[in-house]
């Protein structure tokens, strides 16, 4: 199972350095230190806006509203 936050962190990342390669295409100079922290602000802005993925393997998902009460 592919969790959904580390996918959209990881195609963030290369979507920056694409984008990069291609300014670097057409002439405009991007210094690696920008570069590298376009890459980690993106990726860490998708990671945490990528949805969670749940696993059922290993906890419950959370419930909402009041606990159940005993009898």
């Amino acid at each position: 199972m592919l969790e959904k936050k580390v996918t959209a962190a990881a195609i963030a990342g290369a979507l920056v350095t694409i984008v990069v390669w291609i300014l670097r295409l057409s002439k405009i100079d991007v210094p690696p230190e920008v570069a590298a922290a376009a890459t980690t602000l993106l990726a860490a802005v998708a990671g945490y806006l990528a949805p969670h993925t749940h696993r059922p393997d290993l906890a419950p998902p959370a419930t909402t509203g009041n606990p159940p009460t005993a009898p």
